[in-house]
């Protein structure tokens, strides 16, 4: 993008409007791949997630367009914050319409209206953290309900899914030997690179096992050690990622191929699983059953908050998964808060020889201070003449 047409873009929204080419698709997981910065990002989401409008604001999208209601009252959902707080406009529930347009085509978004070739193809609400807040104490009351529809779909997913759950049935071997090591488990959820950096000390120190979930790997190979397992689909992971890793469990929920062609075309060792579980929450089950002495998460769900943004089902498989790992299981955000340095034996050696150094000059300028070094060494060299 040239200078001007940042200069540009930048006055237009001063005021309150911004210009770009559209990009559509329902979902923002998969539109993020092909957004561009200064783009018109065109979802249809009910109830926007904090992950996936962290995902959309990633890309830098001049504007983001919901034909859906982002804070739809089911519960308090936190895109819509996310997108405020990085700069990014969010018109909401602007209708169906708009996915009619085609791809490319330069839009407008002037307010609460989209517009293209002066006329206005769209138009619903303009949210700003007032409406925001407002949406979000209004939508708390519906938790009570998606909280019953959670309880209700995890006891669902036991029936379903009990033996992967409770006996690790049909889980993959992978070769990699998680028996009394610490396990990192790097998911693309909401600020997943942020807890990265945040833990950065205890990955140097420690250097646990990774398991990158999908395009976790990619996080894990530019902010800390590279994973071991990847597990999920690889379609959008680098290929550097992919080829770093010792395995690779393909597995997708909806029981399509999951990146099947990739992994054959790179050579790579993998292996597929058939389940409905998320590849976040298969990762936590087989580093449990691998023997992992600590399981941290970074990326997963573990507030309340976090399940009830997701669907029942994926929430469902989360929260059995986190509850069957138990006491092994820490998230990156509790790490980062409690982990503290381990300094090493030479570290150690060396700072107590440094304060040593430094004492003994302090000692050494002052005239009494080196009497009584001389004092000291003659005492010390007449015992050893003696002896």
């Amino acid at each position: 993008m040239s200078h001007m047409s940042r200069s540009s873009r930048k006055r237009d929204a001063d005021d309150g409007l911004v210009t770009g080419p559209v990009r559509i698709d329902r979902s923002p997981m998969v539109l993020a791949r092909r957004l561009r910065a200064g783009d018109v990002a065109i979802v249809d989401v009910l109830d926007l997630d904090s992950g996936s409008a962290e995902v959309l604001a990633a890309q830098r999208p001049a504007a983001v367009v919901n034909v859906s209601h982002s804070i739809s009252g089911r519960y308090p959902a936190g895109g819509p914050r996310v997108l405020l707080e990085a700069g990014i406009p969010l018109v909401d529930a602007v209708g169906p319409s708009v996915l009619d347009l085609k791809e490319g085509t330069s839009a407008q978004v002037r307010g609460n209206e989209v517009v293209v070739d002066d006329t206005v193809v769209a138009s619903g609400t303009e949210l700003d953290i007032d409406a925001i807040t407002d949406a979000m104490q209004g939508a708390a009351e519906g938790m009570r309900v998606q909280l019953q529809m959670l309880t209700a779909t995890a006891m669902e997913q036991i029936a379903r899914e009990g033996d992967v759950l409770l006996e690790a049935q049909g889980l993959p071997s992978t070769g990699v030997d998680f028996t009394g090591r610490h396990v990192v488990i790097v998911a693309p959820g909401f600020r997943h690179r942020e807890q990265l950096k945040e833990i950065g000390r205890y990955l140097r120190d420690v250097r646990p096992l990774v398991i990158g979930v999908g395009a976790g790997a990619d996080a894990a190979r530019d902010l800390g050690p590279g994973a071991s397992v990847i597990v999920g689909d690889i379609e959008a992971i680098h290929e550097e990622s992919v080829r770093a890793a010792r395995h690779v469990v393909l597995h997708d929920p909806h029981g399509t191929d999951a990146g099947l062609i990739r992994a054959e075309a790179l050579g790579v060792d993998h292996s597929t699983v058939d389940s409905t579980l998320s590849a976040a929450d298969l990762a936590i089950l087989m580093a449990h059953a691998g023997g992992a002495e600590v399981i941290v998460t970074v990326g997963v769900e573990s507030r309340l908050m976090d399940f009830l943004e997701r669907t029942p089902a994926e929430a469902a498989g989360t929260l059995l998964s986190r509850l069957r790992a138990g006491g092994r299981l820490v998230d990156a955000t509790t790490l980062a808060l409690v982990y503290r340095h381990r300094y090493g034996s030479w570290t150690l050696a060396v700072l107590m020889m440094s304060a040593l150094i430094a004492l003994g000059a302090a000692v050494w300028i002052t005239p009494a201070g080196r009497a009584w070094v001389q004092s000291v060494w003659d005492a010390v060299t007449a015992w050893i003449g003696g002896a």
